[in-house]
């Protein structure tokens, strides 16, 4: 790989846990403000109210705090590479959004969305290259794709990013994503 780096990022899983950790922490400390305001006011809420508020935030500080563990017992590490030449994304244990391609045939990023009977399906930010091809770039990481873009228009000057979502419509009327 060429030393010209212009954009890198790498997060470990066991860095992405503490997310996790800490918002698990703040569901306790929500259940802990509940008593505390009790205790201070001399006010009792609801029974209904009081089971339903600790058992919803004890479910999901229990959820959370097995989300950071199964991160911290299973080790990967996601990065993201750009160069001149290259822009290289590797997600642990996902082909569909790990890819490497080159900068010259990156055309433009874009958020892609679909729309049908449905509703809205779920959105997407990624690279659409020249020859038509759409890699996603999966943020669970906590990268930032304006980073990416603003390195990679460094080196193609006439890579754009609309701000105008790319939409497929399916149904009464079909419109593929634009070109």
């Amino acid at each position: 790989m060429t030393t010209d780096v212009l954009y890198s990022y790498k997060k470990t899983r066991k860095q992405r846990s503490w997310l996790f950790i800490n918002m698990g922490v703040a569901c306790l400390l929500y259940i802990a403000g509940l008593y505390g305001y009790e205790y201070y006011t001399n006010t009792r809420v609801t029974e209904d109210f009081s089971v339903i508020y600790v058992s919803a935030f004890s479910v999901a500080s229990l959820i959370l705090f097995s989300i950071a563990w199964w991160l911290r017992r299973y080790p990967a590490t996601y990065e993201a590479i750009i160069t001149s030449q290259r822009f290289i994304v590797r997600y642990p244990n996902s082909s569909q959004w790990s890819f490497d391609v080159s900068v010259a045939d990156i055309k433009r990023f874009e958020h892609r969305n679909t729309l049908s009977h449905a509703g809205r399906g779920i959105a997407r930010t990624g690279v659409l290259l020249i020859d038509g091809s759409f890699h996603e770039i999966c943020m669970n990481y906590g990268n930032n794709i304006k980073d990416m873009y603003n390195a990679v228009k460094s080196v193609k000057s006439d890579v754009t990013f609309p701000t105008k979502v790319n939409q497929k419509v399916q149904g009464l009327i079909n419109k593929d994503y634009d070109d």
